[in-house]
């Protein structure tokens, strides 16, 4: 499978969730077991994210560019 079929995959799968999650909804959509290894991988810039206040929020594109660098 080549990147641009998996982003397509991953695009059909996700399109039940919203365009921007919050990191706990990124939690459920990765499966992680906690929002901290979320928020790590934020810190260690291996997940994109737009910070809103004291919150971060990741836009369901920068969830898939991971899965597509991972």
């Amino acid at each position: 499978m080549n990147q641009n079929q998996a982003k397509e995959y991953y695009e059909k799968l996700f399109v039940n969730y919203p365009d921007v999650l919050s990191v706990e909804e990124a939690t459920t959509l990765l499966g992680f077991k906690s929002q901290t290894a979320i928020i790590r991988k934020i810190h260690q810039h291996r997940i994109r994210c737009l910070k809103v206040g004291r919150s971060f929020m990741i836009p369901k594109e920068y969830l898939i560019d991971y899965l597509l660098d991972s």
